[in-house]
């Protein structure tokens, strides 16, 4: 099983610190980073970092070092994926189309019932 070594995990905290967005987080306590998984990854903070700017730092770093590069290489294969759908569209939608994506398929009303008796006029309380 993979483990990341002491080293670049250093490299991770200090890349989830310098993609903090708040001062304060009652999450992560102010590191960045919520705590390490089994293969010594470093889970970042949803809260308080951004986590695209992480990720592209991340690959940044990654793609420095041969060792690492084998077992993120699925980082690198998305990025491909992407470029590739970008310059094939597989179809393009008619602006008509994406109004009735947003729309419920079956309208729902407010009901009208009152729970208890129906009371009319000058109807006596019990």
């Amino acid at each position: 099983m993979f483990t990341l070594d002491e080293k670049h995990l250093d490299a991770a905290k200090k890349i989830a610190a310098d993609h903090r967005k708040k001062r304060s987080c009652d999450t992560c306590y102010e590191r960045g980073w919520i705590g390490v998984s089994e293969q010594n990854l470093l889970v970042l903070c949803t809260r308080c970092v951004d986590l695209d700017a992480a990720m592209v730092d991340w690959k940044e770093y990654v793609s420095g070092h041969e060792e690492l590069k084998e077992h993120f290489s699925e980082l690198f294969e998305e990025g491909e994926e992407e470029l590739e759908s970008e310059e094939h569209p597989a179809h393009e939608e008619h602006p008509a189309q994406a109004i009735y994506e947003n729309k419920k398929s079956h309208p729902v009303g407010r009901t009208a019932h009152v729970p208890g008796p129906k009371r009319t006029g000058r109807a006596k309380k019990i």
